[in-house]
């Protein structure tokens, strides 16, 4: 039998495209009863490490604190430019990580999202907003991919 995941029509992004440093994208899938947060994160000096954590602060202080699996890491190679005669080559780390989520706590994420952290190596990524960007969003595409269940709705 395969098992193939339910994705949510929403994606959750955001990233530095200007500079092109750094770039997450995190959507909602479950398997079965499971519910999965999946995380791409794509940046120039760092990737995840092997046993990753993602932490979730919301807009009321409660911290979600999930470990997850590492599913991919590897570094791509974009070319290069050539500034002022030196060539300077365009490298970045693309790392790819499941994190399982409870009900309770994927409901928690209607409240809104301050902050997030994920451990990447060398050091953490943080990432802080002053209003909810992505709680909300996730609480969303939850219900979007929990509501294809063949019984919902009988």
């Amino acid at each position: 039998m395969i098992l193939l995941p339910t994705l949510a029509n929403a994606q959750v992004s955001y990233g530095d495209t200007f500079w092109g440093s750094y770039n997450m994208k995190i959507n909602v899938s479950t398997e079965n009863d499971s519910i999965f947060l999946n995380v791409i994160y794509t940046d120039e000096k760092r990737k995840l490490t092997d046993t990753p954590k993602l932490l979730l602060r919301l807009m009321d202080d409660v911290v979600i604190s999930l470990e997850g699996v590492n599913m991919s890491s590897q570094s791509k190679s974009d070319g290069g430019v050539i500034l002022y005669g030196v060539y300077v080559e365009s490298n970045h780390f693309i790392s790819e990580a499941k994190f399982p989520i409870a009900k309770e706590q994927i409901l928690l994420l209607e409240k809104g999202v301050k902050k997030l952290r994920l451990n990447t190596s060398p050091k953490f990524h943080d990432k802080e907003w002053s209003r909810d960007k992505i709680g909300k969003k996730l609480f969303n595409a939850y219900l979007r991919s929990s509501s294809n269940s063949f019984e919902d709705g009988f």
